[in-house]
């Protein structure tokens, strides 16, 4: 039994080592393309982390929830209509938010305004930084999550849509997100 490794190879006569020297080059060209399919393989994943989180400014997430106590930790409340006089719980996730560079961390600067329309469409209540959120981290964050608590006592029944409306700061850019409820 001979041993041969994948690039060379003793051969046993002439006219063996010629057959051998002519598959070599076959060899090596299979093998140079399998290492091209996995490099492209792996580029393309990167470039697709990269656009995923490159992604726009937008909200990933609204629920109406009965506890959120972290990013991904949370309990739906499983319906939207809620009885007049309640509290509500809402739990948001946004993404592709700026972390901006400073001198030894980063900073996040989000902001959220409510509005509260009726059925109609008519804004009835509007409501500048609910949340205003400035954090300074260590490393850039990629997850970021907001619960807002609202006291439903003032509004009458009836079919209402809350639209949040976040910012980031840093870039300046908005995204909005819609949830309809009603109150009986």
């Amino acid at each position: 039994m001979k041993l041969s490794s994948f690039f060379s190879h003793i051969p046993d006569t002439a006219a063996q080592g010629e057959a051998r020297r002519r598959v070599l080059p076959v060899r090596a060209a299979v093998f140079g393309i399998c290492i091209l399919v996995l490099a492209v393989f792996l580029f393309r994943a990167d470039f697709s982390a990269v656009q995923a989180s490159a992604s726009g400014f937008s909200f990933l997430k609204g629920l109406f929830v009965t506890e959120a106590k972290g990013y991904g930790m949370y309990t739906e409340a499983g319906t939207s209509r809620f009885e007049k006089g309640s509290k509500i719980h809402i739990y948001l996730e946004v993404d592709g938010f700026q972390n901006l560079k400073k001198d030894d961390g980063f900073t996040i600067n989000i902001g959220l305004d409510l509005q509260v329309k009726d059925d109609k469409g008519n804004v009835g209540i509007e409501q500048k930084d609910v949340v205003n959120s400035e954090l300074f981290v260590k490393s850039p964050w990629r997850d970021f999550f907001f619960t807002v608590n609202i006291d439903l006592a003032e509004l009458p029944p009836g079919k209402y849509t809350l639209c949040f409306i976040a910012t980031d700061k840093t870039s300046d850019k908005k995204a909005s997100h819609e949830m309809d409820m009603e109150i009986f």
